[in-house]
């Protein structure tokens, strides 16, 4: 979940100006409500540019733990002969190795960046977000920046399965944000390929 102290963290690293740091909503700092979280996001979504965003959104992710990028690792590992094409052909295999995993599909676009989609079934209204803070919303309503700190997590542990260093570049769309009505769609580009 986006944790707001990690935000303002990045954001100094990034140098946003102070000026427009000082305009955005400032909640409790440690243990946020998940409306004063979107409430900041909101404030990030009015006063930053789009890009901005993004770039701090990329650096956020919860369940960045070595026991859930474990098995990520490994399959990596496992495949490290592989191309990065070769390895997103392979992607069935990733899927059906790990119970629960919230990935549907993985393409390699034309432009050389990666799209990543889950939430593909056909829930609608009542779809379950695996983020803690949205779960708490209802209706849900927050800005579809939000997300990038989910594109954040996906990002983290797939950098170990495809072998490659990757950025948010767009968050498409969201289940929770769209009520169901479209899918959770990434698209990174990738900012370092070993194999070049």
């Amino acid at each position: 979940m986006p944790n707001i102290e990690k935000m303002l963290e990045t954001m100094h690293k990034q140098r946003v100006p102070d000026e427009l740091i000082s305009q955005l909503p400032m909640p409790r700092i440690k243990k946020a409500t998940p409306e004063e979280i979107v409430e900041f996001i909101e404030g990030m979504n009015n006063i930053l540019s789009k890009e901005q965003c993004i770039s701090i959104m990329n650096e956020q992710g919860c369940n960045k733990t070595n026991k859930w990028s474990a098995m990520f690792r490994k399959w990596g590992e496992a495949h490290a002969d592989k191309t990065l094409a070769e390895r997103i052909a392979l992607f069935p295999e990733l899927k059906a190795s790990k119970p629960g995993y919230t990935v549907d599909d993985i393409r390699l676009n034309e432009d050389g960046t990666i799209t990543f989609i889950m939430g593909t079934d056909s829930k609608k209204g009542d779809w379950d977000c695996p983020c803690n803070p949205i779960k708490k919303l209802k209706p849900y309503d927050f800005p579809l920046i939000y997300c990038g700190c989910c594109g954040a997590h996906v990002k983290y542990t797939h950098e170990f399965a495809l072998g490659v260093k990757l950025r948010v570049k767009e968050v498409v769309s969201s289940k929770a944000n769209s009520n169901g009505e479209k899918p959770c769609e990434f698209i990174y580009e990738i900012v370092q390929d070993p194999a070049k």
